[in-house]
């Protein structure tokens, strides 16, 4: 399996949350404790918006919050210290977060060979330092957060070290990940949640963990 996998990929980029690190649902409860004052309807709704869409920076979304679920303005002061107080509660906790099943295993097998990449909507300097801090940094050729979008860092990479989108795998759970990968021709694993739920159209190859991404590669 190892050599075939050598064979058939260039690359595999993976998103980090959800995919790598079980750590969806530890920031959605960060979110909901941001809008704790709200009441509970609100934080249902909000942790309802941040399972649907992962993968969207926290900034994005916590505009989405404010707009689409309390129906206010946005105001951009608020939305600096509220940035703020996700990323002092999060940071910490997703280093210590439990991995995706099989993560640590796929990483240790296939280092060097397909080349590996992280591409997260996490902010870019805290994505380098929870990696280190994990002691992943090793196992990747680079470590990318946000900004730029995913579809732009993913182009990037392929330019970069002259890859064939047909011969690089995107591993991710969220629709933004799906459509980065669309966006470039590249090939796409969808990662499903615990209770077996994902966002992508029907017929799209999933997952439950990493344990199975050997022979979801496999059969692309």
């Amino acid at each position: 399996m190892d050599g075939r996998l050598q064979e058939r990929w260039d690359a595999v980029i993976f998103d980090f949350d959800g995919v790598l690190c079980d750590s969806n649902d530890l920031k959605g409860e960060t979110f909901a404790t941001l809008y704790a004052h709200e009441g509970p309807e609100v934080q249902d709704a909000i942790r309802a918006y941040h399972r649907d869409n992962g993968g969207m920076p926290r900034r994005e979304k916590l505009a989405r919050f404010e707009r689409d679920i309390l129906g206010r303005a946005v105001d951009e002061e608020r939305l600096d210290r509220m940035v703020a107080g996700f990323a002092a509660a999060v940071e910490e906790a997703v280093i210590a977060c439990a991995e995706i099943p099989g993560a640590t295993d796929f990483l240790a097998t296939h280092a060097g060979r397909p080349a590996l990449f992280i591409i997260s909507a996490t902010p870019h300097e805290e994505m380098l330092r929870i990696a280190e801090r994990r002691g992943m940094t090793d196992r990747f050729v680079s470590v990318h957060g946000s900004p730029p979008s995913k579809a732009e860092t993913a182009a990037m990479l392929i330019a970069r070290h002259g890859l064939r989108p047909d011969r690089v795998a995107f591993v991710g759970d969220a629709v933004q990940d799906y459509a980065a990968a669309t966006a470039l021709n590249l090939h796409f694993v969808g990662v499903r949640d615990a209770d077996g739920r994902h966002p992508f159209p029907d017929g799209t190859l999933t997952i439950a963990d990493l344990r199975e991404l050997p022979t979801a590669l496999a059969r692309l």
